[in-house]
């Protein structure tokens, strides 16, 4: 049960509560002459804990990752290459709005330009969840889709992001890598201090 929808799941825990849940409903089902389907009723109770349930301390047990959701922000210093090839650098602010479900993850970010708008947002196409050495973090490997932007003359373009998750709860900070295919040069770069400031999954455009 490392891939597809319960890839997020203790897969020995879900097995035996499965299992204990299918007995029970059917002992019930006999017992009582009841006319339900065990199949529809554990289909929706997997539901509902996947959707709302999922990080409460009744079911987090239930799961081997933490919960990652809410906004972060923090800085994005990036390097490129222009028009004539020379390196550019600097920095801009960065967010990052993580959200999150017991059977998926996806993360949207965008930078905050020097004006004070939005840049394009980027979105992940894929995630690679996995502990880090001694189990006390989170590493979180994922490409991504940039919109691009007419305005600055970047095209859409694929990346790739690294992203190591420290600390819990409401102390949570991401720091990592990034690197693009964007045309004519690619680009890279690194997040830092990114801190986890509220449940807030909103975006700001």
């Amino acid at each position: 049960m490392n891939n597809g929808y319960f890839k997020y799941y203790k897969s020995s825990i879900l097995i035996s509560l499965l299992a204990i849940l299918a007995i029970a409903l059917y002992l019930a089902k006999d017992f009582w002459g009841l006319s339900i389907s065990i199949v529809s009723i554990m289909t929706s109770l997997l539901f509902v804990i996947d959707k709302w349930l999922w990080n409460t301390r009744l079911f987090s047990w239930m799961f081997w990752v933490d919960d990652f959701s809410g906004r972060y922000e923090g800085w994005l210093e990036y390097e490129y290459r222009d028009e004539n090839c020379q390196i550019k650098t600097g920095s801009l602010k960065h967010v990052k709005i993580v959200h999150q479900s017991g059977s998926k993850i996806i993360i949207f970010s965008f930078t905050i330009k020097p004006d004070g708008t939005a840049s394009s947002m980027s979105e992940s196409q894929g995630m690679y969840v996995e502990k880090t050495n001694g189990d006390k973090h989170f590493n979180l490997i994922y490409s991504y889709l940039n919109q691009g932007s007419q305005e600055q003359g970047f095209s859409p373009h694929y990346g790739t992001e690294i992203i190591k998750v420290i600390g819990s709860k409401e102390n949570k900070v991401l720091s990592g890598r990034y690197f693009t295919e964007r045309l004519p040069f690619s680009t890279k770069g690194k997040f830092t201090d990114l801190k986890w400031v509220s449940n807030n999954e909103q975006h700001d455009f």
